[in-house]
């Protein structure tokens, strides 16, 4: 798995009635800014990337994300988002247990 900071601009959902089944279908990608270094210098890349439906409702921000590969239905390994935590935010912590007397 791999991690890195990505900017995420807004979420756009696509859907549709597939041709051949004739089932509906919806993707939900969002447009990011990821920065990264190459060979020491920053590098801006804007892009979309798919969404798992469990992260369709991401809020414009900044996060921490998550990727790892899948392969798609044309048979290519791509890199999807498996999870994604706010930047800069402290993560939330379990309540310390009462203590009674």
């Amino acid at each position: 798995m791999n991690t890195q900071k990505l900017k995420v601009l807004q979420v756009i959902n696509r859907s549709g009635i597939a041709k051949k089944t004739g089932n509906a279908w919806s993707i939900f990608s969002a447009q990011c800014v990821l920065e990264q270094d190459v060979d020491g210098k920053p590098q801006l890349l804007v892009g979309t990337i798919n969404l798992p439906d469990a992260l369709k409702d991401t809020e414009p921000g900044d996060y921490l994300a998550n990727f790892a590969f899948f392969q798609s239905m044309e048979g290519k390994l791509e890199p999807r988002i498996t999870s994604l935590q706010p930047w800069g935010r402290p993560a939330a912590r379990p309540k310390s247990e009462a203590v009674t007397a």
